[in-house]
């Protein structure tokens, strides 16, 4: 269980910039979401880079150095709220990068024989640490592969083989050479009693040359941002900046 904030910028820009006044929520809620946080962004011509600790990002020097000063064009973010009493280490962290894709999720499903028949078994090798979130990258990358390198209908694919688990949410973050994707995808009969209804919600929005999408509280002050349905994926277009929405889950 966690809190994702992506953005997509036709300048650099940092955390704390895209987030504007709501820069101290995110950082709030990790008092709750505590295990962990980290960030995938787009480096220059160099691809992607990675930052990740296990200390909460309120306690965290490196997430207020990183949010304060590492402008980017794109990047997601994730603060980590282990569940199943799964190790907090660097390897168990989001976000994860895989083949060039930088990947971070919100919820949890179960791992287990069918989960593990959907990795390839060089990706099932090289998995870094014990989360479900890990393997389901893994499993969505061999979708991928299968479907020739097309995203939507690998995810599209793979979604249909996971919804006989019982899962909680699916909802992703995901980084590309050219697109940043935003995944809203949970079944609201699973949510877990402590957490509030609108929990695995997303939302997002355009404004000053900035597209960025959250998970809720993280960005109380917009009011008017664009909700994004369940089972939808938002692609969001690296080079143009132009919005997409895409039926994943039927």
């Amino acid at each position: 269980m966690c809190r994702l904030f992506a953005w997509h910028s036709d300048h650099p820009v940092t955390v704390n910039d895209a987030l504007g006044v709501d820069a101290g929520e995110l950082r709030t809620l990790s008092q709750t979401h505590k295990d962990g946080w980290g960030m995938a962004f787009v480096a220059g011509d160099e691809g992607f880079e990675l930052i990740r600790d296990v200390s909460a990002a309120h306690a965290s020097d490196v997430y207020h150095e990183a949010t304060s000063s590492m402008a980017t064009t794109d990047a997601i973010v994730h603060l980590r709220w282990a569940t199943e009493e799964l190790e907090v280490c660097l390897p168990n962290t989001h976000p994860f990068i895989k083949e060039g894709i930088a990947f971070c999720h919100n919820g949890g499903l179960p791992r287990g024989e069918k989960l593990d028949s959907l990795m390839a078994p060089d990706l099932k090798d090289s998995l870094e640490g014990t989360t479900d979130s890990e393997q389901y990258f893994a499993a969505l990358i061999t979708s991928i592969r299968q479907h020739d390198g097309d995203f939507v209908a690998g995810y599209r694919a793979l979604l249909s083989e996971l919804e006989e688990l019982r899962y909680t949410s699916l909802n992703t973050l995901i980084l590309t050479d050219d697109y940043l994707y935003i995944t809203c995808c949970h079944k609201p009969e699973n949510l877990m009693s402590h957490v509030n209804a609108d929990y695995y919600d997303l939302t997002w929005a355009t404004r000053d040359g900035v597209t960025s999408a959250w998970s809720t509280y993280v960005r109380p002050s917009v009011t008017d941002g664009n909700d994004l349905p369940n089972g939808m994926l938002l692609a969001i277009d690296r080079k143009t900046g132009q919005t997409s929405q895409h039926r994943v889950r039927g």
